[in-house]
C-alpha cells in the first residue's frame, strides 16, 4: 500500500491513499527497519530542492511531498534508533543534512554490494538498485520514470516510482547479509555504514577558497610555465637553429609587427608527437610497452626520460615544463568554477571504497558532466595550501599521523628492527634504511648520526625504501635509479637482510594471495580486495605440466605470438601484479581504516556535543584530517581530533605507537 502526504489537494486515485503527517508518523512508528529514498531537483543540496522523501517497508510506503510539507516534521523519527536502509546513502544524507536531519543508524546497500566486488573492474558487476532488485528479489524496478519529477512534478507515476524504490530495500539487505556472511564481510560493512555518514558530511561542508590569493597563485603559475617554455625554446634554438625540423625563420613577416629573422623554435611542447623526434635525435630510447594494449609505443614521460637524463641537459628543462604545465591545467580556473554560489565553498566528490579501501577524490559526474576537483592531490607547497582558509570567526585545524605508513609496515610486518627504532630509538626510518641498504658505506655509524654524516645516502635510501616496501624488486631499484642490476640486487639483498620481518611478511603476502584469490586488507575489519580473474589464472596454472613447458619452450622460439606463449606471459604478469598488490594493499587498507575510524569517533563527538554544522570537516587526505572550528573552541577541538586519531591508530597499529601532530591557523598549513 502506498500513502501520500502533501499539502496540495488532489483528486481521488487508486494508486495511493492520501494521509496526514500525523497519520504517516503513526504508521511508520511501528517499523524498526525503514527504507529511505529521496527525489531531488539535482545533485547539489544548496542549489537544488528536495522534492520528495520516501519511507517505508515491503508492506507499505509513505511518499512525502517536500515541496508542501516541512520535512523537519520527520526529524525525530529519522534520528531515532531505527535502522534506515538506503541505496547510495551519501547522496540522500546530504539533502537530509541540509535540513539538519542526521540519521544515526545506516545500512547502505550500495556499499554492501561494492564490498563484495572490491577489486573487480568498474562495470564488471552492476552496483545499481535495479540490478540488485533483479539479483536478490527477482523483480524489475521500473526506472523509466526517473527524472520526470523535475518537469512533471509529483504525478501518480512518480509517486508510485518513488515508493517502489524503498519497497524492496529490506529484502535486498537480508539477501546481501547472507552473501556478506559467506564472504566474511559483515564487520567490513559495519565500518563502511558508519563512515558513510561522515563522508556525506565532508562533502556537505565543503571548503572555503581565498579567491584573490588563488588568482595570484594562478598568475604566478602561468609565469613559471611561460619561463619554462622560454628556456626550452632557447635551448632548441641554441642547438638546432639551422634544423628546419625544430626551428623556423619568419621571412614573410607581419604587417603590423614587422619581420623577425631570428630562428624560432617550432616545437609545440604540448604535443608528444612533436617532442619525440627531438629526444630521439638526442639518442634517447623512448620505446615502452603500453599497459593497456601490450604493444610497444614511444613516450616522453618522466619515468622514461629521467633514467637517461645524462644524455642531454634539456631533460630537466623539459621535465620542469611538464611539471609547470600540470600545475596550470590541474590547479587553476577549474577550482574557481566549482565555488558553490550559495555556500561560497567548494564541494567536491569522494569515492568511499577504492580497491585498497582508501578514499579517492574528484572524477567526472556522468549525469552532469562536471569534472570534480581533487582535493587529495593538491601540491603541498605553502602558497597553494594557504589558499584554503577558515571562514571569518573560525580557525583551521590540521592533524596528520606521524609517519603512518612506516609505522604500519613495522607493526603489520612485525619487523623487529623497525619496531625497536620507533619504540626505543630516534624514529628516523630513512636513516635506518640507509644503514640497512648501504652497510658497506654506512658501517657502524649510529642511526642518530646518519642524517648529518651521510645525508646523500639517507636521501638515496628513500627511493629504496619506497620501492621495496611496496613489492618492488632489484629490477625496480635498477630502473628507478638508473644503476646496473648487480648493484641494485646487492642493495635489495642487504635491505632484506637488515629488515628480516619485512622479508617474511612479503614472502607470506606473495604466497597467500595466489592461494586464496583475494587480499585480506585487515584481519580486524575483514575487508578484502579480490583478484577478479583468479579462477582463470588457476586454470592456466593447472596446465603447467612438464609436457606443457617443453611445448612452451619450443613455441617461444618458433611462434612467440601464439596463445600458449601469450597465456604464460599473462599469467606471470598478473601474478606479479597480484603479489605487489598483496604487499601494498594491506598497508594502504589499514591506513584507510585508521583514518575512517578516527573520522567516525570525531563525528560521534560532534553529534554528542551539538557541534555538527558548527565544526566543519573540510578536507581528508589519507592520513590527514582538516577541520574548521569556531575560534573559542579550536584548541579543544584540536585536542579531541588528536585523541580520535590516536585511539584509532592504537586499535590498528598495535606494535608501535601511531601518534598525530596538530596545528591551528587561519588556513591550511600542513
Amino acid at each position: 500500500m502506498i500513502y501520500f502526504v502533501s499539502g496540495q489537494s488532489r483528486l481521488f486515485t487508486d494508486s495511493f491513499k492520501i494521509i496526514s503527517v500525523e497519520e504517516s508518523i503513526k504508521l511508520l512508528s511501528k517499523l524498526s527497519v525503514v527504507g529511505v529514498d529521496t527525489e531531488t531537483e539535482g545533485f547539489d543540496p544548496y542549489t537544488k530542492k528536495l522534492l520528495s522523501l520516501q519511507l517505508g517497508c515491503k508492506d507499505f510506503q509513505v511518499v512525502i511531498d517536500c515541496t508542501t510539507i516541512d520535512v523537519t516534521l520527520y526529524k525525530e523519527f529519522l534520528e531515532s534508533d531505527r535502522l534506515f536502509l538506503f541505496w547510495n546513502a551519501k547522496f540522500d544524507l546530504k539533502f537530509l543534512y541540509h535540513q539538519r536531519i542526521v540519521p544515526k543508524r545506516i545500512w547502505d546497500g550500495y556499499l554492501a554490494e561494492k564490498l563484495m566486488w572490491l577489486g573487480y573492474p568498474p562495470g564488471y558487476h552492476s552496483m545499481s538498485l535495479k540490478s540488485a532488485g533483479e539479483l536478490y528479489c527477482n523483480i524489475e524496478l521500473d526506472k523509466s520514470v526517473r527524472g520526470q519529477i523535475i518537469y512533471k512534478g509529483l504525478t501518480d507515476d512518480v509517486i508510485v516510482y518513488g515508493a517502489t524504490d524503498v519497497k524492496y530495500l529490506e529484502d535486498i539487505m537480508n539477501a546481501q547479509i547472507i552473501k556478506l556472511k559467506e564472504q566474511d564481510l559483515l564487520d567490513a560493512v559495519e565500518y563502511e555504514n558508519r563512515f558513510v555518514r561522515v563522508l556525506a558530511y565532508i562533502e556537505y561542508c565543503g571548503v572555503k577558497l581565498d579567491v584573490e590569493r588563488w588568482k595570484a597563485k594562478m598568475a604566478k603559475d602561468q609565469a613559471l610555465l611561460n619561463e619554462a617554455q622560454s628556456k626550452l625554446n632557447d635551448w632548441v634554438v641554441s642547438h638546432y637553429s639551422d634544423d628546419n625540423r625544430f626551428c623556423k625563420v619568419d621571412l614573410q613577416g607581419y604587417l603590423w609587427g614587422g619581420y623577425n629573422t631570428e630562428p624560432q623554435c617550432s616545437i609545440n611542447w604540448n604535443s608528444a608527437k612533436q617532442v619525440i623526434p627531438l629526444f630521439e635525435e638526442l639518442g634517447f630510447n623512448l620505446e615502452v610497452k603500453d599497459k593497456v594494449t601490450g604493444q610497444m609505443k614511444k613516450s616522453v614521460e618522466a619515468k622514461v626520460l629521467e633514467p637517461q637524463k645524462e644524455l642531454s641537459d634539456i631533460t630537466p628543462l623539459y621535465l620542469d615544463f611538464k611539471a609547470a604545465q600540470k600545475v596550470v591545467s590541474t590547479y587553476g580556473e577549474n577550482f574557481l568554477n566549482q565555488i558553490n554560489p550559495i555556500s561560497g565553498r567548494i564541494h567536491t566528490n569522494f569515492n568511499q571504497l577504492m580497491d585498497t579501501g582508501r578514499l579517492s577524490c574528484g572524477g567526472k559526474d556522468s549525469a552532469t558532466g562536471v569534472e570534480y576537483v581533487n582535493l587529495q592531490n593538491l601540491p603541498a607547497d605553502k602558497e597553494t595550501r594557504a589558499c584554503f582558509i577558515a571562514e571569518e570567526g573560525n580557525l583551521w585545524i590540521s592533524a596528520d599521523y606521524q609517519g603512518q605508513e612506516s609505522r604500519l609496515i613495522a607493526s603489520i610486518a612485525n619487523d623487529s628492527a623497525m619496531i625497536d627504532l620507533f619504540n626505543n630509538g630516534c624514529g628516523d626510518v630513512h636513516s635506518l634504511t640507509a644503514k640497512m641498504a648501504y652497510p658497506d658505506i654506512i658501517g657502524d655509524c649510529p642511526v642518530e648520526e646518519i642524517k648529518s654524516k651521510f645525508k646523500h645516502w639517507r636521501q638515496e635510501a628513500k627511493g629504496v625504501e619506497f620501492a621495496i616496501n611496496y613489492g618492488g624488486s632489484a629490477n625496480t631499484i635498477a630502473s628507478n635509479k638508473g644503476i646496473p642490476i648487480q648493484e641494485a640486487q646487492k642493495i635489495y639483498d642487504d635491505y632484506m637482510k637488515g629488515f628480516s620481518g619485512i622479508k617474511k611478511y612479503q614472502d607470506f603476502c606473495r604466497k597467500d594471495v595466489m592461494e586464496k584469490g583475494y587480499i585480506l586488507l585487515n584481519p580486524l575489519s575483514r575487508h578484502k580486495s579480490y583478484i577478479y580473474d583468479f579462477s582463470e589464472l588457476q586454470k592456466i596454472k593447472k596446465r603447467f605440466t612438464k609436457e606443457f613447458w617443453e611445448y612452451y619452450r619450443e613455441m617461444k622460439i618458433s611462434n612467440p605470438s601464439c596463445d600458449t606463449v601469450q597465456q604464460v606471459r599473462r599469467f606471470f604478469k598478473k601474478k606479479s601484479e597480484a603479489e605487489k598488490q598483496s604487499i601494498n594493499y594491506r598497508i594502504q587498507g589499514t591506513g584507510a581504516l585508521c583514518f575512517k575510524v578516527a573520522s567516525i569517533y570525531l563525528f560521534q563527538y560532534l553529534e554528542e556535543h551539538d557541534l555538527l554544522f558548527k565544526v566543519k570537516y573540510v578536507i581528508p587526505v589519507h592520513d590527514e584530517i582538516n577541520l574548521e572550528a569556531p575560534k573559542e573552541i579550536a584548541e579543544n577541538m584540536a585536542k579531541i581530533l588528536v585523541e580520535c586519531m590516536e585511539k584509532a591508530g592504537a586499535f590498528f597499529c598495535r606494535k608501535v605507537k601511531l601518534g598525530a601532530d596538530v596545528e591551528i591557523a587561519s588556513h591550511w598549513v600542513h
